[in-house]
């Protein structure tokens, strides 16, 4: 999969997030739906990069 995700389709997977903030704060809005947005640095042929993943309400 990760082949495929990342060689082919360009898609950045994320591996080992912690949720936990995002889930109380869904709870205490009382929304569930949201847009989840991930920024990385353009750097080529490397095989992990440093992100800034972003929920917004």
């Amino acid at each position: 999969m990760h082949r495929v995700a990342l060689g082919r389709l360009g898609m950045p997977l994320v591996d080992g997030a912690v949720l936990d903030k995002l889930t109380h704060t869904c709870r205490e809005l009382g929304r569930f739906s949201l847009l989840f947005v991930l920024g990385t640095i353009p750097v080529t042929n490397a095989t992990g990069l440093p992100a800034n993943p972003m929920a917004n309400f």
